[in-house]
This record gives structure tokens, C-alpha cells and sequence, in this order.
């Protein structure tokens, strides 16, 4: 019931416990909680009642008369919730989420109480000429803008470096995994009598390959070649595939493969296997083929699982540093991931070459921690929502696979992204490195010692 207290909200509910049991009383009503709250003079429930004049003594008094009627027994040692506390117990949750918060607060406990205006409490309001349901809207406004803004991180407002898009796509265009994908999806074109290539050719080519590990569990999800094109020769139109402009692929196609390398990226792969092509595609919810699968029923949620699976047996030092940085994202209650969460991911690993270099340069991970949380800030609350990779991050991706790439390594290691994260002299990971104390060139010739070069 209380996962998603606070520890004020907790102890708010402790001290009701406490006050039933000091009036011998066998549950713990709502009067009770609202007694707790009244009694913490430094709350913000407290000082908002003294802004609006309300004689916080006499709401007090008014209160303690109904719990005096209230059955009493001797002695009262053990206590149980009523169910009208139940009740707000259960409001609680729904009320903090109106107020935009993950998390069950002081006030909105309070909240939930006046939420309901049968209940016998209201009669300790009208004793004081307080319209409960203005109270309730007043306190509202107040607590909603009260309310704790969510941290905004400095390196999502940078406007990414546009490469060019060619480039990207001629590397997925040459890699050999996905190569005779695209050979036989633009053969499909003449036949098609279209000119560009949609997200509806790369997945009838992807199906095509029966002998591919991404095709058989597109088969064990009822998606056969011939059941996909049964679908695609109903559709008459291309307009799902198309925005503004038409390119050698079409927009939705682009975006889709772009999602596909953002995925390899992360993964720490140097290649783009079908199965990162069909999660884009799922990522990116645009398209025909996009469109097919949805009509098909398809569970795609346990479709992405069952994809990733065979690649993220293959473990990999950047597939665990990004894993690390999105916890470490969630427990500062952020849901970006910037460069000093990737460079505290390399840190905390410990075991990479990279890892290395930075502790013998003095780095350990309480003080990278430190240092990170004075330049980003922290929130109370852990962050619950989707983790995304702010621009400087997504940069830094970039430039690791780039370096990887032009090493003819077949993964993305830590060391590579701590060069990536060199080359980024403006990023919050380099802040936090020059705070500490490590200068760009001799985390370049740590790094050439431990490779030998």
C-alpha cells in the first residue's frame, strides 16, 4: 500500500498510529492523519493554512472533539487502518499523479481527505466557516505549483550536429549482415513499379531470408513472408510511408534506420543485423510495415524481447556501461542520460581498459559522483519514466561507433567512448574530468599505453 510513500508521507502515517493509540482507540481514522499533519509546523500544509488566516488551533479542537466520540478501548496497543482511511490510502496515488508527481507526499494525503465532502471531518471545516470545496481547489493550485520541477539536464537543449544521413545509411547499405537485405528489397522496386524504398520491402526482404535467426521469430509470431505480403497487397496506397518529401528512402523508411543504428549504438555493436532494422521499425511506430504488424496482433513488446535477446547474449562492455548509466540516471530522479552518466558508467564497470586509465588518473567512483550531481542536480523522487540519451550523449554514441568502426572492431568498447567523450570538450563529462582534476591528453596516452599503440 505504501511503495510509493515518501518517508514525510510515512511518517505522517506513523504518527496517526501513534495518536490513535494515545486516544485508545482501536483504528486509525482520518482525523487522525490530519491531526499529524496540522502538529508539523514546518510543513508546507501548515504554513499555507497560517497564509490563508485559518485559526489552526480551533480546525484542531474541532478535529480532537470528533475522535473524543469516537469507541474507545483500554489500553490500546495495536491499531489497524478504518476503512474510510483505506479509501484515502487509495485516493493518494491518483492524486499525486493529477499533480504530476510519481510519488505520494504529505499534501496529497491531505488532498485526498478533503476529496471527500460526506465524511464527518467536513463537519470540524464548517465549525470554522470553511467551504471544503474551495479549500480543496485552493490547495490544488497551491500544492500543483509547489510541486517539485523535474530536473531539466543541460545538454538536452544543445541542437545535435546534423552528419550527413548519407553517410550512416551507406554503412548500413555495405555491412554484410544486412547487405542482401537491401540488394533484394530494391529489386522489389521494378516490380512494384516504385522508385523509393519503403519500411514494406525491408521487412518483406528480412521475412524472405527463412535461414535468418530475426526472420524465424517473425515466424514464430505468426509473421510468414506470405502472410505479410497478403497483407501488403490490400493496401492501395503508399501515404503512410510519406511526408513532405520523397528521398531514395521514404521518410518513414529513414527513420526507421535511423532508430536502427541509434539501437546498435547503444548495444555497443559495430554492425546493423536485421533484427536492428525490425526493432526500428518498431521503435520508430511509423509505416506500412509498421501498419501490417499492428493489424496482425502482434505482442510488441515480447516481439523486441525475443530479438534482442540472441544479440544481448553476446555481452559487451558498452551494452553494461549503458545499463549502468540509465540506473544511475533513475536514482538522481532524471530520465536523460548526458555524457557524465556515460563517463560515471565507464567508472563505476571498473574492469575496462578505459576504467583502467581513469583510475590511475585518480578517478573512484564516489568522487566522479560527487562531482556530477553538483553540475546536474538531484531529485528526491527515482525516476520512473522512459530513459532517453540527451544530444551530447547521442554525439558521443556516434563518434565510439565511428572509432570502433575505423579500428575494424567488431563492438564498441569503453575505451572508445572515453575517446568519444575527449572529443567532446564542451560536454558535462568533461567538466566533471577537468573538476577532478584529469586533463584530455593524458587520458588519450593512458589509453594508447594500455593498448599498446
Amino acid at each position: 500500500m505504501f511503495e510509493k510513500f515518501t518517508e514525510k508521507a510515512i511518517e505522517v502515517v506513523k504518527l496517526a498510529q501513534i495518536k490513535a493509540i494515545e486516544y485508545n482507540h482501536e483504528k486509525i481514522y482520518p482525523e487522525h492523519l490530519m491531526l499529524a499533519m496540522l502538529d508539523d509546523t514546518n510543513s508546507i500544509i501548515y504554513k499555507t493554512l497560517t497564509i490563508y488566516k485559518i485559526e489552526i488551533n480551533a480546525l484542531k479542537n474541532s478535529i480532537r472533539n470528533i475522535l473524543e466520540k469516537r469507541a474507545k478501548i483500554k489500553p490500546a496497543e495495536f491499531v489497524v487502518f478504518s476503512e474510510s482511511s483505506r479509501e484515502i490510502f487509495d485516493k493518494t496515488l491518483n492524486v499525486a499523479s493529477t499533480m504530476g508527481s510519481a510519488y505520494v507526499k504529505p499534501e496529497h494525503i491531505f488532498l485526498a481527505i478533503w476529496d471527500n465532502p460526506k465524511q464527518e471531518l467536513t463537519s470540524a471545516l464548517r465549525e470554522q466557516d470553511i467551504d471544503a470545496e474551495k479549500l480543496k481547489i485552493m490547495f490544488y493550485n497551491i500544492f500543483s505549483s509547489n510541486k517539485q520541477k523535474k530536473i531539466k539536464h543541460p545538454e538536452i537543449v544543445e541542437k545535435r550536429r546534423r552528419n550527413d544521413r548519407n553517410d550512416n545509411l551507406i554503412s548500413i547499405l555495405e555491412n554484410s549482415a544486412s547487405s542482401k537485405i537491401f540488394d533484394r528489397a530494391i529489386a522489389k522496386l521494378s516490380t512494384s513499379n516504385y522508385e523509393i524504398l519503403g519500411t514494406e520491402q525491408i521487412m518483406q526482404s528480412i521475412l524472405e531470408d527463412n535461414e535468418s535467426n530475426a526472420a524465424k521469430v517473425l515466424n514464430d509470431f505468426g509473421i510468414t513472408v506470405e502472410s505479410f505480403t497478403e497483407k501488403l497487397n490490400e493496401i492501395s496506397s503508399r501515404k503512410a510511408e510519406f511526408g513532405d518529401k520523397q528521398i531514395i528512402f521514404t521518410p518513414n523508411a529513414l527513420n526507421a534506420l535511423m532508430q536502427a543504428l541509434d539501437i546498435v549504438r547503444e548495444e555497443g555493436n559495430a554492425s546493423v543485423l536485421p533484427e536492428h532494422i525490425i526493432l526500428g521499425i518498431l521503435k520508430a511506430k511509423k509505416g506500412i510495415a509498421y501498419n501490417i504488424l499492428k493489424e496482425l496482433n502482434i505482442n510488441s513488446g515480447l516481439l523486441e524481447e525475443k530479438l534482442i535477446q540472441p544479440i544481448e547474449k553476446e555481452k559487451n562492455e558498452t551494452l553494461y556501461i549503458m545499463r549502468i548509466a540509465k540506473q544511475e540516471a533513475r536514482r538522481i530522479g532524471n530520465n536523460i542520460v548526458g555524457s557524465e552518466l556515460i563517463l560515471l558508467g565507464i567508472v563505476i564497470e571498473a574492469n575496462s581498459i578505459a576504467a583502467e586509465v581513469l583510475r590511475d588518473l585518480g578517478v573512484i567512483v564516489r568522487d566522479a559522483r560527487d562531482v556530477i550531481e553538483k553540475l546536474t542536480g538531484i531529485s528526491e523522487e527515482y525516476g520512473s519514466g522512459e530513459i532517453t540519451f540527451s544530444q551530447r550523449a547521442k554525439l558521443i554514441l556516434e563518434d565510439a561507433w565511428n572509432i570502433a568502426k575505423s579500428k575494424n572492431k567488431t563492438k564498441t568498447t569503453a575505451d572508445d567512448l572515453l575517446l568519444a567523450i575527449c572529443n567532446q570538450p564542451d560536454s558535462i563529462a568533461m567538466k566533471a574530468l577537468t573538476m577532478l582534476g584529469v586533463d584530455v591528453l593524458e587520458i588519450r596516452q593512458g589509453i594508447k599505453n594500455r593498448l599498446g599503440e
